[in-house]
């Protein structure tokens, strides 16, 4: 029977533990996770899981078949949950998106592999206040994931299959993680999101420039709306910056929030006043539908951006002065796509856990883990 460690409790920490769990729980003896941010954790802008937009809207290129095959896997999850666990805090909506003309059309388009698609009218793209020789959009099912519940959901499962979260100061390195718990864990796996260079620094310095910020700033308003909106590339009319876009999801009990922005390598948890103000000016110019905006709060907070991409691999490290390794998997680097992803992430962590965890009870694939 091995032992476990996850570190970070943001959604690719949470996710990956809960999968483990679920298909090694017969060879797993004890599985902690150690985090700064929990569930419940609403102060750190670097820990981003309960701010996030947290809905599906695949940003894959056409030619990453591996990142279309997690979001592929996670929209299956997610259509699962909407349907049969409210609870979880995930609910269909439509999403409304709209993109400019030249731009290339998203491969979940190109196959249809989105519920209930559609184009939108000219007429619309007119009401929404955009030119329609300029602008194509399109409609389809996707979700809203309102993050606290679905992460408290989340660790009361992990809880129940018999993981445990402990609380703790950041981590600075990797190697100080079997002095923490007491153990030698037979298993790591790295989910420390931002941190993650810093945390492997030891053992791989060239991760510390690899990883990086990507801010992120939204505005939450107390009116709803029944439909997502997104559009990627904002009219000149809008003199928006060239990090920002529009993106309004409603949450499933209630309320909006309004964005946004991807500003990689700015590590500052400022608000930036005057951007909020002209978030919810932009969302009024393209949707009618909200005749009045009551702000309620503004928050900034850090995406885990990485060069090359996510990180899904394993690795092994010799602990300095010893004979011992660390068996480690990585799952840190997803930037934006973090809950749209999720799901296909952790069976990729659970599908590598096997090397040292030997064969699971349950196939990978299994879209209902």
């Amino acid at each position: 029977m091995s032992k476990v460690v996850v570190v970070g409790a943001g959604i690719s920490g949470l996710s990956s533990a809960y999968s483990l769990l679920q298909l090694y729980g017969d060879k797993i003896k004890d599985l902690t996770i150690l985090a700064r941010d929990i569930p419940g954790t609403f102060t750190s802008h670097d820990y981003t899981s309960p701010w996030a937009g947290a809905n599906w809207h695949s940003f894959a290129d056409s030619d990453d078949l591996e990142q279309i095959k997690r979001d592929r896997i996670t929209y299956e999850r997610l259509t699962e949950l909407a349907r049969t666990k409210p609870e979880t805090g995930v609910k269909e909506y439509k999403l409304k998106l709209i993109k400019k003309r030249a731009a290339p059309e998203p491969w979940y388009i190109q196959e249809r592999f989105v519920r209930d698609f559609k184009y939108l009218s000219d007429e619309e793209l007119v009401y929404r206040n955009l030119d329609p020789s300029e602008y194509v959009g399109y409609e389809f099912t996707t979700f809203t994931i309102t993050p606290s519940t679905y992460k408290f959901w989340m660790v009361s499962e992990i809880k129940r299959l018999g993981g445990k979260i402990r609380q703790l100061a950041k981590i600075d390195g990797i190697e100080s993680v079997p002095d923490i718990v007491g153990f030698l864990p037979d298993l790591i796996i790295n989910a420390t999101g931002v941190y993650a260079g810093q945390f492997l620094s030891t053992f791989e310095p060239s991760e510390v420039e690899k990883v990086f910020p990507v801010k992120g700033q939204i505005v939450q308003i107390y009116e709803d709306l029944p439909f997502q909106l997104v559009i990627d590339d904002l009219p000149k009319d809008d003199n928006p910056l060239s990090y920002q876009f529009l993106n309004i999801f409603p949450r499933g009990d209630g309320g909006c929030i309004i964005g946004g922005m991807m500003k990689k390598n700015d590590w500052t948890n400022t608000v930036d006043e005057k951007l909020s103000e002209r978030f919810v000016e932009i969302c009024k110019r393209h949707t009618p539908e909200l005749k009045s905006t009551t702000v309620y709060n503004s928050y900034a907070a850090l995406r885990p951006g990485r060069k090359g991409g996510v990180r899904v691999g394993y690795s092994e490290y010799k602990l300095p002065n010893s004979n011992a390794k660390l068996h480690v998997v990585h799952n840190y680097g997803i930037g934006g796509a973090g809950y749209q992803a999720s799901h296909g992430l952790s069976l990729e962590v659970s599908a590598l856990a096997s090397k040292v965890l030997g064969q699971p009870k349950c196939r990978y694939g299994s879209s209902k883990l």
